[in-house]
């Protein structure tokens, strides 16, 4: 799990909806500290509140707190997975 100032940066401008678009934003290159701590939390089978609440610093009992974690965690496999190729290109030339 990171620390705090390190959850703190990744809870910097946290949106509601991450895009759900085929197409990497500057959004996603902010959080890839954040999705990668998510895809990491969720593969060693934390559950979805330790990881809403110990790495986005979001309310765990709020189930509102669910849909934006799997959002995110969808969005971060999405980037490593089918979004890789374009989320490489995009990235070397900073969006």
């Amino acid at each position: 799990m990171p620390g705090l100032a390190e959850r703190e940066m990744m809870m910097t401008n946290l949106m509601a909806v991450p895009s759900e678009d085929d197409e990497v934003c500057q959004y996603d290159l902010r959080n890839l500290a954040l999705y990668a701590s998510l895809m990491d939390a969720a593969d060693a089978g934390l559950s979805w509140q330790v990881c809403a609440h110990g790495i986005m610093g979001l309310d765990d009992q709020d189930l509102t707190s669910l849909d934006l974690f799997e959002r995110h965690l969808r969005r971060a496999r999405w980037i490593v997975g089918k979004g890789l190729q374009p989320a490489l290109i995009a990235f070397t030339k900073g969006i």
